[in-house]
């Protein structure tokens, strides 16, 4: 086996089975009008991205999609959040919390990259509310 063979996330010392998801390494989930795998890959990058969006809402402060990606050590690039946003999103619907993905937003316009961005205020107050009460 080469160093280009070992899995990303025992390379990082993590298993992806054992990251803390609420969701299924191998199951599909819906992102957009599509059913998308989480591998093991995306599932670290979705453990990664939870740890540190929680940090963020403990600070009630948000990140831009290249600050997230720096974060989770460059496993998704900015301009490809997409399917690691929705399993995130899943993984909180799964805890029964708000949604982290309203903490992740462009450098350009300071809020979230979907065309309806009405969502995104309300649910992050919430966020911060249920991650920084008080």
């Amino acid at each position: 086996m080469t160093g280009q063979d070992v899995h990303p996330a025992r390379a990082a010392g993590e298993d992806p089975e054992d990251l803390g998801l609420a969701l299924v390494v191998g199951e599909r989930y819906p992102v957009g009008q599509r059913q998308h795998t989480l591998t093991p890959r995306l599932a670290l990058a979705t453990a990664r991205a939870r740890s540190a969006l929680i940090e963020a809402a403990r600070e009630r402060d948000v990140l831009t999609y290249g600050e997230l990606s720096e974060a989770i050590g460059g496993l998704v690039l900015p301009r490809h959040m997409g399917p690691l946003l929705h399993m995130l999103e899943h993984d909180c619907a799964e805890r029964d919390e708000p949604g982290l993905a309203a903490l992740v937003v462009s450098a350009a316009t300071g809020e979230v990259g979907t065309p309806d961005t009405g969502w995104a205020p309300p649910q992050r107050r919430a966020v911060w509310a249920y991650w920084a009460p008080g």
